[in-house]
């Protein structure tokens, strides 16, 4: 067999992100059959604040077993965390059948309808919370109200609007001038009203789905705001490594106490990485009894049939996109080498 090589300016747009999300629901399904399809993402950092991540996974239905892993500068601060520089994510494939190098995959992957829309594992983390998301909101649910206003919020966005029919959409973020521009910038990629709102409230107030797709370190809205019938979907992951590092003086969060306490159905990506990484959203309040582990159940679970979801429209419900999953990477990075490989592209490696 003849591994390919993929380079950046190959993976921007060549998936939709329909596509995207059929994929990663793929490999969690896999993942929910199979325990031992995923190991949970390791991280280490650096005194520069640099920080490296690795993904391993492996998903049959894709042909494909690997791993991505990736690298950014961050900068944590009091309330929230920054990124100086964002470099290139690396998805190394071997086919699943017998081990061979099937491809490298040089660059971050981007959906045809953001094609230079760059956030950190953007594509792969928009789709994972479609996939809880749809598992967990209402089927009727219409609304949707945003915190954040970059690049993760506008493929979340996206993302969201390939599972429901959104009719209206609410953003919040700290800054007027970035949620006027998201709004006014989302506006013609999507058939829906969007409207940029001055108070936090107002993104959850009468909101079917509320999403949190914030760079914050302390919780964006209050739980008590949540009305019943709502879905939360949450994606700050964890900073611990910085904080036992001594880089970071606090673990960061994005929903609150009240929030877990007040959701009906409390849906995960991960139940052993939240463990792994002590994450403050998850972590710390079972260790203080605000919920319990049986209380948290994976997607993987629920797509594989093993546990229910939602059960009744009137229930809170949450979905923690708590890490990115190396089932979720591998089966996009086998789309994407899938759908470059149609258009003849790639450079051969003789191995």
């Amino acid at each position: 067999m003849e591994a390919v090589l993929l380079k950046p300016d190959q993976v921007k747009g060549v998936v939709t992100m329909a596509e995207a999300i059929d994929a990663v629901r793929t490999g969690f399904l896999a993942w929910g059959e199979n325990p031992e399809f995923n190991a949970p993402r390791r991280r280490i950092h650096i005194p520069t604040g640099v920080r490296v991540s690795v993904h391993q996974g492996g998903v049959p239905p894709a042909g494909a077993t690997g791993l991505m892993t990736h690298c950014e500068w961050v900068k944590p601060f009091s309330d929230h965390q920054e990124y100086p520089r964002l470099n290139h994510p690396v998805t190394v494939l071997y086919d699943a059948a017998e081990g061979e190098l099937k491809a490298i995959i040089i660059g971050e992957f981007t959906c045809g309808e953001l094609p230079d829309n760059v956030a950190v594992t953007g594509l792969r983390t928009a789709a994972t919370s479609a996939v809880g998301t749809d598992l967990l909101a209402r089927q009727d649910a219409d609304t949707v109200g945003i915190f954040g206003a970059s690049g993760q919020a506008r493929n979340h966005l996206v993302a969201l609007a390939r599972i429901r029919r959104l009719k209206r959409v609410k953003v919040y973020s700290r800054t007027p001038e970035n949620r006027n521009r998201f709004a006014l910038e989302m506006a013609p990629i999507l058939d829906a009203d969007i409207e940029a709102v001055a108070r936090p409230e107002e993104a959850v107030r009468g909101m079917d789905i509320v999403l949190t797709a914030t760079n914050s370190s302390v919780p964006v809205f209050a739980g008590e705001w949540l009305e019943a019938g709502t879905h939360v979907t949450s994606i700050v992951g964890s900073n611990v490594g910085l904080v036992k590092g001594g880089f970071a003086t606090a673990k960061r969060r994005e929903i609150d106490d009240a929030t877990l306490r007040r959701s009906d159905v409390l849906g995960i990506a991960s139940v052993q990485q939240a463990i792994q990484d002590e994450q403050a959203d998850i972590f710390d309040p079972v260790a203080r009894g605000v919920v319990r582990w049986e209380q948290w159940v994976e997607i993987g679970a629920i797509l594989a049939g093993k546990t229910p979801g939602r059960s009744h429209a009137d229930q809170i419900t949450l979905f923690k996109n708590n890490a990115g999953q190396g089932v979720a990477d591998v089966a996009l990075g086998a789309l994407v080498l899938e759908k470059v490989r149609r258009r003849g592209g790639g450079e051969l490696l003789k191995v």
